[in-house]
């Protein structure tokens, strides 16, 4: 003491711990599980979900839901919108899958889509701009292509996208799988198309990655847009 008051009498010291002290559940990753639970609970319930049938799913009371969903003491929610700038926020705060499963499920109402994406652990990455070269497209009119649709329904919503971007709207992010050194266009091929009419060169793009040897081979890779 009398060597600490030689440099510093009369002053506030502050002496930290050799090792800070974790908030609750930081160490084990639980604390920001909850925080991505409860914001896709929030999300499905602004989108219509009712209490009774999230209470179903997430294997939670009744009264846990309303508390999740009517807080107001919660001030790190996210508002959701189907836009890349919606996305990268997501993704900021560590919830990017969050992001995607809320667009499938209530923009392109897909849920067997969604349901299939949990069955197995991804990785995902972005929103990144990429090259529109990179891509091309997986579902189209044509005959060529791997998944035929309807030309006129395929022309309306490339017409969609088209118009969208023409006014300056914020449109959502392409959804691309990686793999054996592959990229597949997931969702939204007439927005993949509309893109290419307008001649934009890049484009935000979600890349998701299921086997650990394709992340590493993307990012050694693709480094570049990250």
């Amino acid at each position: 003491m009398k060597e600490v008051k030689r440099y510093a009498a009369g002053k506030l010291l502050y002496i930290p711990r050799e090792k800070e002290k974790k908030a609750w559940g930081e160490v084990s990753g639980y604390r920001h599980f909850l925080v991505k639970r409860n914001q896709f609970i929030l999300n499905m319930f602004l989108h219509g979900t009712e209490i009774r049938e999230l209470s179903r799913e997430f294997f939670l009371s009744e009264e846990t839901i309303k508390r999740i969903v009517y807080s107001k003491k919660d001030t790190n929610k996210l508002d959701y919108h189907p836009t890349s700038r919606s996305a990268t926020a997501y993704s900021d705060a560590g919830m990017l899958e969050e992001w995607i499963h809320t667009y499938l499920l209530f923009e392109r109402r897909n849920k067997v889509f969604s349901d299939g994406l949990r069955l197995i652990y991804r990785y995902y990455l972005g929103p990144n701009r990429m090259p529109l070269s990179l891509f091309s497209r997986s579902s189209g009119p044509e005959e060529h292509i791997k998944w035929r649709v309807n030309p006129t329904v395929f022309e309306n919503n490339v017409v969609h996208w088209m118009d969208k971007m023409q006014c300056g709207e914020d449109t959502p992010p392409l959804f691309i799988n990686f793999e054996q050194r592959k990229f597949e266009i997931n969702c939204n091929n007439p927005l993949l198309e509309a893109l290419k009419r307008l001649q934009v060169n890049e484009y935000p793009v979600i890349i998701w990655i299921t086997e650990r040897v394709d992340y590493d081979t993307f990012l050694e890779e693709y480094a570049a847009y990250l």
